[in-house]
């Protein structure tokens, strides 16, 4: 045979066997949908660094839709870069054009694969829904683990949050200082719970709260025993600003991640436990879009 010429058919077709059988296997393990011709194709990039190009399709809990070559892809909020995140911010509170028909699922096959066919096959799809809002919360929380040990800004409480919301595109702040000057107002207020005559109250709105929301304090005071089990601890402030870690509401505690407390100005994790709270309240926001 010589160079640059093909081999024989009957020599070929082992290999394009092969790759046939991996595509059916791929079919039938995995969830496709077809996707939606008319968004427009962007370009995403990864906290890692790494660049795809791919059509958004929709918001999908802490995941964004995306589609290329005819397939649906889930790509982790959490995973994407700030100018990623504010795009896909912009992309899912777009208006959508409302339908009575789902879009038909079938699964496609690439076109780099020359001479492989299937007949489509009919799998169960979601109609696409319009999307109500957008969480920051991942992309907040993850800059904060990733802060530390870390001094962030001037060392500030408040400083740690900005740079978080800031980092993920969201509103730095959603108002002036209320009741006193700061206390900062950083989004929607979702949970509020006071110390009054019988201990704290609105313990249930932590249902509410979320991974990555601000949490104000107001001249609040913590006692009791110290959540490692090292002894007893006591903790004020009268203006305090945290990120929320985790929320364990069965037992009243929450982890924050916070700078600035008891003088010490390098990022730290810190579970409190709400029913050692004797003064004071806490307020928790969900981040919001920034305006314009």
């Amino acid at each position: 045979m010589k160079a640059g010429e093909l081999p024989p058919a009957k020599q070929r077709s082992p290999r394009l066997f092969a790759a046939a059988l991996a595509i059916v296997s791929t079919l039938a393990t995995s969830h496709f949908v077809q996707a939606q011709e008319s968004a427009p194709l962007s370009q995403w990039t990864r906290r890692d660094g790494q660049v795809f190009q791919a059509k958004f399709v929709r918001l999908q809990g802490t995941a964004i839709v995306v589609a290329k070559d005819g397939l649906e892809f889930a790509v982790p909020i959490a995973g994407l870069s700030p100018a990623s995140l504010e795009q896909a911010r912009r992309l899912a509170m777009r208006p959508l054009v409302s339908t009575s028909v789902a879009p038909r699922a079938i699964p496609v096959l690439p076109r780099a694969i020359p001479g492989v066919r299937m007949a489509p096959r009919a799998t169960p799809v979601t109609p696409l829904a319009p999307v109500a809002s957008f969480t920051f919360g991942p992309s907040v929380l993850m800059y904060c683990q990733d802060s530390v040990g870390r001094k962030i800004g001037n060392g500030q409480c408040a400083d740690l949050a900005a740079q978080a919301l800031k980092n993920a595109g969201a509103a730095l702040r959603a108002g002036a200082d209320s009741p006193e000057e700061g206390d900062y107002i950083w989004g929607d207020l979702v949970a509020w719970i006071k110390v009054g005559f019988f201990g704290a109250r609105g313990v249930r709105e932590l249902a509410h709260v979320e991974p990555g929301d601000i949490v104000q304090f107001h001249h609040t005071r913590f006692t009791g025993f110290d959540h490692t089990g090292a002894g007893i601890y006591r903790m004020e402030a009268r203006h305090h600003t945290a990120v929320v870690e985790s929320v364990d509401v069965s037992h009243a505690t929450i982890t924050v991640l916070h700078q600035n407390w008891n003088n010490h100005e390098i990022v730290r994790r810190q579970t409190l436990n709400i029913g050692g709270m004797t003064n004071g309240w806490l307020r928790f926001y969900h981040p919001i879009p920034r305006q314009g």
